[in-house]
C-alpha cells in the first residue's frame, strides 16, 4: 500500500502501519527527512534501530500501541529517535485509525517536539534555580550581613565576611550558568560547525591547566573525530573539567580526559579521582524529580552540561571511577571528517587562561 502523492506536501511527518503486524507500509517525504531513514530502508527496520539507546521503546510495545490505534483507541505519545547521523531527536507521535480505499490502516502523524523539549525543561530549571537557590542564597546572605552588623563591636568579622563572599562568588557563577543555558537554547544565538573534538579537549585542558596548575590534568587523544557544534559544548566541557576540580578532595586532585569513538558517536570522558557526585545533584537532571532543596556546586554546572547535550542531539551520562572518583560523558553524533583532524599525545596540557571555579 503506498500513501497518496499529497502526503508528501505535509509538514508532519506521516507513517502508513498494518493494523495487526504494526509493519509500516510508507511513509511521506518528511518523515524520511525527520528520521534520516529512506522509506525503503525504514520498511525493514526494527523500530529499535532507530530508537534512542537511553529510550525503554521496544517493537512489542509499539506494536500494542498501533493494536489499541486500530482498536479505535486513539494513541498519542512523545519518543526519543536516533536519525541516522547519530542524533537524538524528540518527537510526538499520533496513531489514529483510519480507511484508505475501504480498508483499513493505522497512521502515525510524527512532529519534530526537540525544541519545545529544550524550552519546557529550561523553564523547569529556571524556575528551580530562581525559586530555590537564589531565594535561599539571599536569605543567607542576609542573615550573615546582620550577623555581621553585630559582629563589628565583637571585633570578629572574618568568618562572616569570608562566607559572604562564597555566597556572592556563587551567586555570580549562578547567574553565569543561567545566561550560558539561555544562550545555548535560543536557536538562532549560536552556530553549529564541524569541530575538531581534540582539538576542543586540548585548548580547554590548557586554559584549565593553567589556572590550576597543582592539578594532574591529562588529555588522551585516541582518535581524529568531528562533530557538529556550537559554542554550548565548550561550556559543557568547562564546567565538567572545573567540578571535577574544585570538588575534589584528594591530596593530589588528578582528572583524565578521554577522546575518542564510538561506533558513530564522538566520546569525551572525564575522569577524576574525587568525591562521588551526589546522587541528589545526578537525579535533579531526571524529569520526574521535583526538587525541594538548595543545589550548590556542581548541581548547577550539571543542569548547563545536560543542556549543552542535549542541544546538539547528545547525551550526557555518569559512571564511576574504582578506586574513587567520577567519570563524565558526553556522547555526540559525529560530523563528516576533516582532513585536519590529527590524534594527540597523552601527555599533560598547560596555557594561559583565568577561570573561576564554579
Amino acid at each position: 500500500m503506498k500513501l497518496p502523492d499529497t502526503f508528501d506536501d505535509l509538514q508532519v511527518g506521516i507513517v502508513l502501519h498494518e493494523p495487526e503486524t504494526g509493519a509500516i507500509l510508507d511513509v511521506n517525504e518528511r518523515l524520511e527527512r525527520l528520521y534520516g531513514y529512506s522509506r525503503t530502508a525504514l520498511r525493514e527496520m526494527d523500530i529499535s534501530e532507530y530508537t534512542a539507546p537511553s529510550t525503554a521503546f521496544t517493537q512489542e510495545q509499539a506494536i500494542r500501541r498501533i493494536r489499541a490505534a486500530a482498536d479505535g483507541d486513539t494513541q498519542l505519545f512523545e519518543w526519543r529517535i536516533e536519525r541516522d547521523t547519530g542524533e537524538l531527536v524528540w518527537v510526538r507521535v499520533h496513531l489514529t485509525l483510519t480507511t484508505i480505499d475501504t480498508d483499513s490502516y493505522v497512521i502515525a502523524e510524527v512532529r519534530d517536539i526537540t525544541e519545545y523539549k529544550a524550552r519546557e525543561r529550561r523553564l523547569r530549571l529556571l524556575n528551580r534555580v530562581v525559586r530555590h537557590n537564589l531565594r535561599n542564597e539571599t536569605n543567607v546572605l542576609m542573615g550573615y550581613a546582620d550577623r555581621l552588623k553585630r559582629a563589628i563591636e565583637e571585633e570578629s568579622l572574618e568568618e562572616e565576611i569570608e562566607t559572604i563572599l562564597e555566597i556572592a562568588t556563587e551567586l555570580g557563577t549562578l547567574s553565569d550558568s543561567i545566561r550560558q543555558i539561555e544562550e545555548i537554547a535560543e536557536p538562532t544565538a549560536t552556530q553549529r560547525s564541524p569541530t575538531n573534538l581534540g582539538t576542543m579537549v586540548r585548548e580547554l585542558v590548557t586554559e584549565v591547566q593553567d589556572a590550576y596548575p597543582t592539578v594532574e590534568l591529562t588529555a588522551d587523544i585516541r582518535t581524529a573525530v568531528s562533530v557538529n557544534v556550537d559554542q554550548g559544548l565548550r561550556y559543557a566541557i568547562e564546567h565538567a573539567l572545573i567540578n571535577a576540580i574544585v570538588h575534589n578532595d584528594a591530596d593530589t586532585p588528578s582528572v583524565e580526559v578521554l577522546v575518542t569513538t564510538n561506533a558513530d558517536r564522538g566520546v569525551i570522558r572525564i575522569a577524576d579521582n574525587g568525591p562521588p557526585i551526589p546522587d541528589v545533584e545526578i537525579d535533579v537532571l531526571k524529569d520526574d524529580v521535583t526538587t525541594s532543596s538548595t543545589y550548590h556546586g556542581s548541581g548547577v554546572g550539571l543542569w548547563v552540561m545536560q543542556w549543552c547535550v542535549d542541544s546538539l542531539g547528545g547525551e550526557l551520562s555518569f559512571e564511576t571511577n574504582p578506586p574513587r572518583g567520577n567519570v563524565v560523558q558526553f556522547s555526540l553524533p559525529r560530523a563528516a571528517a576533516t582532513d585536519t583532524e590529527h590524534a594527540s599525545d597523552d601527555d599533560p596540557i598547560s596555557s594561559s587562561n583565568d577561570l573561576e571555579p564554579e
